[in-house]
């Protein structure tokens, strides 16, 4: 793997201390997963392996064998080793899923001519999207299919409009709009967004603030200034109980040009 930049390293960082106890506040991101297992149930693939990029902790690597069949090579990665290792240590014995340490922004050697390229909710860390889509998309075989899910512009509006009604900068990361994401897609190929909208509630916002630590996705957007406490503690005032937060999902899915007629 490259050298990493130093926010890759902060973000590397931070999910490998929360890798042990991940799945037990990844509720949305569980969710995310299943719905995203169940839509490859629905592709035709051509022959070729497949790629998971951001596995985390395995949350859609334990659900590939069911749609993809025990037959096909599956490779999954994260840019943590620590999540790497907690995804290895789920999976049921004698599975045939390989994994390994990898940046999904500079796929390794290997990683080509695939049949799928998946991710469930780990786009949104990527340095430069529009590129990584790229790059994920000509790791395709013709007739291949990228699949990403990551948030959107409007997630967490809840938050960002607490932090705004009281003259604060929130951290969050700008999350693109559908029109942008569609706008990424690279030539070569068809694709759509499509969008669902779910709500994620927990009993006040300093729950959230924990459950955000806990998952390893505290890294605030480049520049941020952090709140100081006391300008937190107004934030989770303004929320009040029990704090119900909008999630905006985008399913990337794109095809390469040149498959089956």
């Amino acid at each position: 793997m490259s050298a990493l930049t130093p926010r890759k390293n902060r973000i590397r960082a931070a999910f490998s201390a929360a890798a042990s106890g991940y799945e037990a506040v990844a509720g949305m991101q569980d969710r995310v997963a299943a719905a995203l297992a169940s839509r490859l149930t629905l592709l035709t693939l051509p022959p070729g392996p497949v790629l998971e990029v951001g596995c985390g902790t395995g949350l859609l690597t334990r659900r590939l064998a069911a749609p993809l069949g025990p037959q096909r090579p599956v490779l999954a990665t994260d840019l943590s080793p620590a999540m790497v290792a907690q995804t290895r240590a789920g999976l049921p014995p004698g599975s045939a899923i390989a994994c390994a340490v990898m940046d999904a922004e500079t796929p390794a050697i290997g990683t080509a001519h695939c049949a799928l390229v998946v991710s469930s909710l780990a786009a949104q860390w990527f340095t430069d999207l529009p590129a990584a889509v790229a790059t994920l998309a000509r790791r395709l075989v013709p007739g291949g299919y990228l699949l990403l899910t990551l948030p959107g512009a409007g997630s967490f509006s809840e938050w960002t409009e607490a932090h705004h009604r009281l003259g604060f900068s929130p951290g969050t990361p700008d999350f693109p709009t559908a029109e942008a994401l569609q706008a990424m897609l690279p030539s070569g190929g068809q694709g759509q967004i499509e969008t669902t909208r779910l709500t994620e509630t927990h009993p006040d916002a300093l729950s959230f603030v924990r459950a955000v630590a806990a998952l390893g996705a505290g890294v605030p957007r480049p520049g941020h200034r952090p709140l100081t406490a006391g300008q937190l503690r107004r934030v989770i005032a303004a929320l009040g109980e029990p704090c119900r937060l909008s999630w905006v999902i985008h399913t990337l899915i794109y095809t390469r040009e040149g498959g089956p007629a």
